[in-house]
């Protein structure tokens, strides 16, 4: 169950990254209409190279832990954007709560074009399961293989598209459609934006760079960066949350 509910996150996710692709949004050119480029914030994180410890939460309620550790490759100036952490999950079916745990990283050129995105994720379902996700941009092609212990239980390659995403889930048992209407061309672009912000902990005001993620209207993500690059503060639609240990929600 758990393996069905993570494909089909990766399917969305896939989809999206195409998207922003396709549509230059994450990697703007032109940015007349925001108040700063996100590419400067991204600029920043990785010029100061600041590792950002978080807390993950569910409401109030913290459910795991996050760090991401922006380097710059010195032998030909790559990007890479490092993260890892673990979660508690509780699942229907599932007697008590879901322990996951990941590693991975999101290479760029030094133009900050994604090239290579990889995932390495384990947890029990009852046995240990592990997933080592790929996701190559300038080859449009996404790979994965699954172990269960030691045994490997499945390896295959598709197509960075609506059609590779919809063989992976109708594989999973899930509905291709799902992956076809969620790049439905009628659908609203999804527009990430930076701009300069604040927070206020314990009565200090801390200058930030906001950035959020919206599409149709609404707020996807947003998220606190400090002047140094590091991540403060996360939130998403969907009541997940991140946060430095003296920011929780």
């Amino acid at each position: 169950m758990f393996y069905r509910l993570l494909a089909a996150t990766i399917v969305i996710f896939w989809l999206a990254m195409t998207g922003l692709l396709v549509r230059k949004e994450f990697w703007p050119r032109d940015s007349s209409l925001r108040e700063v480029p996100v590419e400067h914030v991204l600029k920043m994180m990785f010029a100061h190279e600041e590792a950002s410890e978080l807390q993950l939460y569910n409401e109030q309620a913290a459910i795991g832990h996050l760090r991401v550790q922006p380097r710059i490759r010195t032998d030909d100036g790559r990007r890479r954007l490092e993260f890892s952490g673990t979660l508690r999950l509780a699942l229907p079916g599932v007697n008590g709560r879901q322990h996951v745990a990941w590693t991975g990283e999101i290479e760029m050129d030094r133009e900050l074009q994604p090239q290579v995105f990889r995932l390495a994720v384990s947890y029990r379902d009852p046995a240990p399961h592990t997933m080592d996700l790929q996701l190559d941009f300038p080859q449009q092609q996404i790979s994965f293989e699954t172990h269960v212990d030691t045994i490997l239980a499945r390896r295959a390659t598709y197509s960075l598209d609506a059609n590779g995403a919809s063989a992976w889930l109708r594989e999973q048992g899930l509905d291709p459609g799902l992956a076809r209407s969620l790049q439905n061309s009628r659908a609203a672009a999804m527009s990430v934006k930076a701009r300069q912000s604040s927070l206020e902990v314990r009565g200090e005001k801390i200058e930030t760079w906001l950035i959020t993620a919206e599409q149709g209207g609404q707020t996807l993500f947003e998220t606190h960066v400090s002047q140094l690059g590091q991540i403060l503060r996360a939130r998403t639609f969907l009541g997940y949350a991140a946060a430095a240990e003296d920011l929780a929600p």
